[in-house]
């Protein structure tokens, strides 16, 4: 459970609602920008890239602090449910705010996580916030950046 909720800290920001709409912002590839980026408790991730296909497929590849290489995917449709390929007894659910905002709720083995992501007005950078609680009931709260490719 830890390391599917470590996993969903690290990269699930974006994996945002690739809805099948014209000229969606969150559509592409985004690499995590480690160094801009805050991961309380942390520790951050060496990397995360995470690949956005205009028919709503996600798939996230990224390492930990720890060097364990992780790789997952879903297929996200606003407001309903979606498993998790790859991270076992885990979904989420995807609301549109409006073009360049997206709010989501990840639920991992009963814990639930809840994120807010935003495009910047020039589509280069998305930040996306994560907060919750860990298994041990520690507060997360992680502020993740992330630079299209």
């Amino acid at each position: 459970m830890m390391k599917c909720l470590l996993l969903l800290a690290i990269a699930a920001p974006l994996a945002l609602v690739a809805q099948t709409t014209p000229n969606n912002p969150f559509t592409g590839t985004w690499k995590l920008n480690v160094a801009k980026s805050k991961f309380s408790p942390g520790p951050a991730p060496k990397s995360s890239t995470v690949a956005i296909e205009a028919d709503g497929k996600t798939t996230v590849e990224s390492v930990t602090a720890v060097g364990e290489t992780h790789s997952w995917s879903f297929i996200a449709t606003e407001g309903a449910s979606a498993p998790i390929a790859g991270l076992p007894n885990s979904s989420l659910v995807d609301k549109r705010i409006n073009v360049r905002t997206i709010q989501q709720e990840w639920n991992m083995d009963g814990t639930t996580l809840h994120g807010r992501g935003v495009v910047s007005k020039n589509g280069k950078t998305m930040t996306y916030t994560m907060t919750g609680m860990t298994p041990a009931g520690k507060p997360l709260h992680n502020v993740e950046i992330y630079e299209k490719q």
